[in-house]
């Protein structure tokens, strides 16, 4: 439908610094995702970016026109709010054909433009349904097939699927996906739940202090975060100090053995890093264990076992190769790692386990200290 770029975007509401320096390009058709915590400044980018907030500074830029000083309602844009703002007195047709009526398309049009999104979107038997009278999905598919029913060239989403339960959530994150794929509409979507976010997005903007943290697909924030924030907010994540050792050669020293790690070309020779993995990617090598392959082991001891559904989270407490170890470098923070359920029962409470690191599908990083401990699930 339409390029959108937001160059140089500033927002401060009084003292506090809402947005700051937001720059980026969503290609046409692209669904873009802002997350990040509350406050961090994505639902404001959102509304400088329809319109309903004037940035202090920067511009919005739809197709190469310039729409800053524009109102919401000449920049093209459909937007779908939080709670849904569904006219309460109007049926769900009336609903969808809002907008049309508004710019006069001709009646027919109106008609088989509506027809069509309620089919897309599964709301024919509730047509004639005022809102009170549908659940809390079906509002919300009306909501979209309104936005975009007048085919806006670009779909802001703030939020859209918080006031449904987990279960539609998941129902409807996948029909909006199918819905902008099909109609090719360039998208942002707020969210602050990851898993939305990394399921439907072609890229994700991960947000922090009201400032872009980093910006890739999902398999790059999720599998190579660049900085400790967005690998503590993504998913769960563990941090295994480690010692650079050569960042000319990137390699790391751990437990007196070396091994050459992703991300450590560049790093300071002598400084502590972290070296980051998520628990999926721990294998169990039982009691006892020593490196295999090049890569790393941990050894700890079971704390608490997390019932997952097919996979069961394993919380360790490292213990030191020998005495020397914590006075060379700290403990690792409290390990998790994900096992089969169906195999957890080898490793109850108490019990002792060593693990692989399979450091090729690590990540060192320069400072890990704003990972909370045990990771986010």
């Amino acid at each position: 439908m339409s390029r959108l770029e937001l160059i140089g975007i500033n927002k401060r509401f009084g003292d506090q610094i809402a947005v700051s320096d937001f720059s980026l390009t969503v290609e046409d058709g692209e669904l873009v995702s802002f997350l990040g915590p509350s406050g961090c400044g994505k639902t404001t980018t959102l509304r400088m970016t329809a319109g309903f907030e004037s940035p202090d500074s920067g511009a919005v830029i739809v197709d190469g026109v310039d729409v800053t000083d524009l109102p919401p309602n000449k920049r093209g844009m459909g937007m779908v709010f939080q709670g849904y703002a569904l006219f309460p007195n109007m049926t769900a047709a009336e609903n969808v054909e809002f907008g049309l009526a508004v710019r006069k398309r001709p009646a027919a049009e109106r008609q088989t433009r509506v027809a069509e999104l309620l089919d897309l979107f599964g709301l024919a038997r509730v047509a004639e349904s005022y809102p009170h009278q549908m659940s809390g999905g079906q509002q919300q598919r009306v909501a979209l097939a309104r936005a975009v029913a007048i085919q806006p060239g670009v779909l802001l989403l703030d939020e859209p699927l918080s006031a449904v339960d987990a279960k539609v959530r998941e129902e409807l994150r996948t029909e909006i996906r199918r819905m902008q794929v099909q109609l090719h509409i360039t998208t942002i979507l707020v969210t602050h739940d990851q898993s939305e976010a990394l399921s439907i997005s072609d890229r994700v903007v991960v947000m922090s202090r009201g400032a872009i943290e980093e910006v890739g697909t999902p398999t790059q924030i999720y599998a190579e975060p660049r900085s400790a924030f967005t690998a503590g907010f993504i998913g769960a994540m563990n941090e295994i100090p480690v010692r650079i050792v050569s960042g000319a050669g990137g390699v790391v020293e751990r437990g007196g053995r070396r091994v050459t790690a992703p991300g450590a070309a560049g790093l300071v020779d002598g400084d502590l890093a972290m070296l980051l993995i998520r628990p999926e990617l721990l294998e169990p090598l039982g009691s006892t264990g020593g490196s295999l392959n090049g890569d790393l082991t941990v050894t700890g001891r079971v704390e608490v076992q997390t019932f997952l559904g097919a996979t069961t989270r394993l919380l360790l407490a490292e213990l030191p190769a020998n005495p020397d170890d914590r006075s060379v470098l700290p403990a690792a923070r409290r390990l998790a790692v994900d096992v089969p359920s169906a195999t957890a029962g080898r490793w109850p409470a108490g019990s002792e386990l060593a693990v692989r690191i399979p450091v090729a599908a690590s990540r060192v990083i320069a400072d890990g200290t704003a990972i909370q401990p045990g990771g986010h699930a």
